[in-house]
């Protein structure tokens, strides 16, 4: 027998998609980094859904194990299934495992870090990184995501962006301050970026992370676009000013061998969509 729609089912959907999973991917953006714990009051305000709505999709995501309550507590977190999407994700990216050879040759040369990026909804997002086996504390940024305005692979990829897509990140995410040094007025960025694109390469002057210099260059398809970015980072005493332009001549060879594959960036196949 055919499946009845109903106004409930229309109105769902009315808006382009079906709006009880709309909602419930709200609740899931809800998670970051910034705030890994969430209780069902601390969700209905960020997302404006009323308690009993939040409440029903909260216990459909956990008892899809998307979420999972913290015991002996009100509070809720992403559960480790996102994670196994996570790793699936990875390991279907052939860029990844084309990229890694180059970016560990280039750590191996500056004794930095090094890395790799796309954009997505305005932000830098990280594909991969490569640290010094030295360094304390490794741990993956795959899936982690900046503002562009203030990350030297942000900017770079910035420069490159029609003026129109630029200003709608400006006006959608603003310029929020995260350092004495961060660009927070657009037309000093728009100088900024002015000037990445004269001299080839972005810098990042503890404007992100205070202590810290990032050297950066855009990777872009053939038709001029900015799908990602490949950066040299470090310290403001190791990334020392007269390396800056040996980092960036490494970075333009790297960023000339990713344009080749520059379809396989985030950036490359969501452009256009939505």
């Amino acid at each position: 027998m055919a499946s009845r729609t109903t106004q409930s089912d229309r109105s769902d959907s009315s808006a382009g998609g079906v709006q009880s999973v709309v909602k419930a991917v709200r609740i899931l953006d809800c998670f970051s980094a910034d705030q890994p714990f969430l209780t069902l009051s601390q969700i209905c305000r960020e997302t404006g859904l009323p308690k009993s709505t939040a409440l029903n999709l909260v216990r459909t995501l956990e008892q899809s194990n998307l979420l999972m309550r913290i015991e002996d507590t009100q509070q809720y977190q992403l559960s480790y299934r996102v994670m196994e999407y996570s790793y699936a994700l990875s390991s279907s990216l052939p860029l990844i495992q084309y990229a890694m050879p180059f970016l560990e040759e280039i750590q191996v040369s500056t004794g930095e870090n090094i890395y790799l990026t796309s954009h997505i909804d305005g932000r830098v997002f990280y594909l991969e990184c490569v640290y010094p086996s030295i360094r304390i504390g490794n741990y993956s940024v795959q899936g982690k995501t900046l503002p562009m305005h203030c990350t030297g692979c942000g900017k770079a990829m910035l420069a490159y962006l029609p003026d129109d897509e630029l200003q709608q990140i400006v006006d959608r995410r603003g310029l929020p301050r995260l350092t004495p040094a961060t660009i927070t007025d657009a037309d000093a960025l728009r100088e900024e970026l002015a000037a990445t694109r004269e001299r080839g390469y972005a810098l990042d002057l503890e404007e992100e992370t205070a202590g810290v210099k990032c050297v950066a260059v855009a990777i872009r398809d053939g038709s001029g676009y900015p799908v990602g970015a490949i950066s040299i980072s470090g310290t403001t005493v190791s990334v020392r000013d007269d390396l800056v332009d040996e980092y960036a001549r490494i970075l333009s060879r790297a960023a000339s061998v990713f344009a080749s594959v520059s379809r396989q960036f985030p950036a490359a196949q969501l452009r256009g969509r939505g």
